[in-house]
């Protein structure tokens, strides 16, 4: 069996899993790229250890950052490992070690810079400005993906009690906050909006709006102020900015109630923002002890 056909099942059992379009196409790329260095045809109980070692020597000798690299070795660690469990070949994934990425300070906006990305909002058609308006406040509202957006339901908007139910990663629903403001801006949205559709968020030509659509809308706005926009800092935003609510409203975080509403599967991937917002509420109480000591 040649590496382009074990390539081909393994993306079948994904597809099958439930998975993404968005990971399947990620899995493609990646692990074509290993595919282009060893040989599409080359026979997987041909292949040996010093062939994915030196494919991994070629991705360290790049010119990529740390995160890229990081990306390319896992999807590679996952394919090579579902080949071991599945046939009996001449290497192992355990040896494959995927480094850790470098991780990002994450942008929390001021409420002034808030007001900002709101302000810069601006198109031709009002109906389409309240679009754009109403997708950035569910977004720092609700922390929905970008994919979630896209396939979010008017039916599933629920305004009586501010929520609203999601189809998220791994085909899994889950529900979420909406608040006040978004509710707001969604149905001066739905009321202008020339189109009835069923799906909540709608292009120009009444279809639903896609990936790219919001991503461009994005890249648009970033470039009107003086700081860096994108649809994950946006989810960024919300997570942060509810584990300080919550802190300042109770005086605790549940970090496992932000996990669910995330949608997140592993607590470790919700437990940064929990140290982000540690870090803000410490370095806010600005306590001295050189100033106490100096009566400054």
């Amino acid at each position: 069996m040649t590496l382009e056909v074990a390539l081909s099942i393994f993306i079948r059992a994904k597809k099958l899993n439930g998975l993404s379009k968005k990971s399947i196409y990620d899995y493609q790329m990646f692990v074509g790229q290993f595919l282009k260095f060893i040989g599409s045809d080359t026979d997987i109980f041909v292949l040996k250890q010093d062939d994915i070692e030196r494919y991994i020597e070629f991705q360290v000798d790049r010119n990529i950052s740390k995160n890229t690299f990081s990306t390319y070795i896992r999807h590679l660690k996952i394919f090579i490992r579902w080949i071991c469990n599945n046939y009996d070949v001449d290497f192992t994934y355990t040896t494959i070690k995927v480094p850790k990425g470098s991780k990002k300070v994450v942008k929390v906006y001021s409420d002034d810079e808030i007001r900002q990305i709101f302000d810069a909002v601006h198109c031709d058609e009002q109906w389409v400005e309240y679009r754009n308006k109403t997708i950035i406040s569910f977004m720092l509202d609700s922390g929905i993906r970008q994919g979630e957006v896209c396939s979010l339901k008017n039916k599933n908007i629920f305004f009586d009690n501010g929520r609203m139910l999601v189809h998220g990663k791994g085909d899994k629903e889950r529900l979420v906050p909406l608040g006040n403001n978004s509710i707001i801006l969604y149905k001066k949205y739905r009321q202008l909006c020339p189109y009835d559709s069923e799906n909540a968020f709608v292009t120009k030509y009444g279809e639903p709006v896609c990936n790219n659509t919001i991503k461009l809308m994005v890249t648009k706005l970033s470039k009107k102020v003086p700081f860096e926009i994108s649809s994950h800092k946006l989810r960024h935003n919300f997570a942060t900015n509810y584990c300080l609510d919550m802190y300042q409203k109770n005086g605790s975080i549940d970090i496992y109630r932000l996990m669910t509403i995330l949608g997140h599967e592993d607590i470790s991937t919700t437990r940064r923002y929990l140290h982000i917002a540690n870090e803000i509420i410490a370095s806010s109480e600005n306590l001295s002890h050189l100033d106490m000591i100096f009566n400054c």
